[in-house]
């Protein structure tokens, strides 16, 4: 109203550009982006910690899932999956005392037929973290078996107990004294000239039972053997240098490892029998029972 003459005045409406009707439209969205860029900024925290996990769950659980599939088509889910439960145990024995001396390890790999395997991204400083590291594999994927074997007398389940036997038999064939095995690891904080009587046991075992994957173990312990006969020189004496109380550690934890697991198979072996299931019946006579 204008006060001077008492009329009423009235302003023009005004004209809606496009521009407005852009941010007019655009308001909402922009809360919303606000608050998906929020939410992603705290949930970041979450995700690159397990995106740094991703290559190893693909590397491991991919081939541990591939593994599974593969002996499932052989043995049967439950027996596939126990087996190679068994060779996770044993290898993240290996992959916790390697961690305990400071080694920096690759994640476990699981090949069909092959077995599994860590990767050692630096070299152990001497034998006896060698060996260490070797017999942390076979110590922990024995008591696995010995897990399974309890489980199988108590829930009177004779796949557990078939499983168990091929526990005991996989960690006591590891500590065969050659090569690229784990007791040909463990050996050298004793001997190294135990690997010449390994690798007879060796050619014997695969003379008996011919296997591809015997025969390459061979062939893959050939430079170590070959070793034994050549002058070491001034590094690899250093190497090999461990104190009387190591060597009496290892040779007990080594040669009672083995007398454990011969028993346990023997046990094993008893026990299947009861069920009348073959322990070489690679576990399908305990499914089909």
């Amino acid at each position: 109203m204008n006060l001077q003459t008492g009329q009423t005045q009235y302003e023009a409406p005004k004209t809606e550009t496009a521009w407005s009707r852009v941010k007019k439209a655009l308001g909402p969205l922009t809360v919303v982006g606000v608050v998906i860029a929020k939410f992603f900024a705290k949930l970041k925290f979450v995700l690159l910690p397990l995106l740094k996990f991703l290559p190893v769950l693909l590397k491991s659980g991919g081939t541990m899932l591939l593994m599974v599939w593969v002996y499932m088509q052989l043995w049967g889910w439950q027996f596939a999956l126990g087996f190679v439960l068994l060779l996770f145990v044993h290898e993240t024995g290996h992959l916790l005392v390697a961690k305990k001396f400071g080694l920096r390890v690759g994640a476990p790999v699981f090949i069909p037929f092959m077995g599994a395997f860590i990767a050692l991204k630096e070299a152990p400083r001497n034998a006896w973290v060698e060996a260490c590291v070797g017999i942390g594999g076979p110590m922990l994927g024995s008591f696995g078996a010995l897990i399974c074997n309890a489980l199988g007398e108590v829930f009177d389940a004779p796949v557990f107990i078939a499983l168990a036997w091929f526990g005991y038999f996989l960690n006591l064939f590891n500590l065969t004294p050659v090569g690229m095995l784990d007791g040909g690891r463990i050996v050298t904080a004793l001997s190294r000239w135990l690997w010449l009587p390994g690798f007879a046991l060796l050619l014997w075992f695969g003379w008996k039972y011919p296997n591809f994957i015997i025969w390459l173990i061979v062939l893959l312990s050939l430079p170590r053997i070959y070793s034994l006969f050549r002058k070491r020189t001034e590094e690899e004496q250093r190497y090999f240098e461990v104190t009387p109380s190591q060597r009496w550690t290892m040779s007990i934890l080594y040669f009672g490892l083995i007398a454990v697991l011969l028993f346990g198979m023997h046990v094993a072996q008893q026990d299947l029998q009861q069920h009348g299931v073959r322990a070489h019946g690679h576990g399908r006579d305990a499914l089909v029972q």
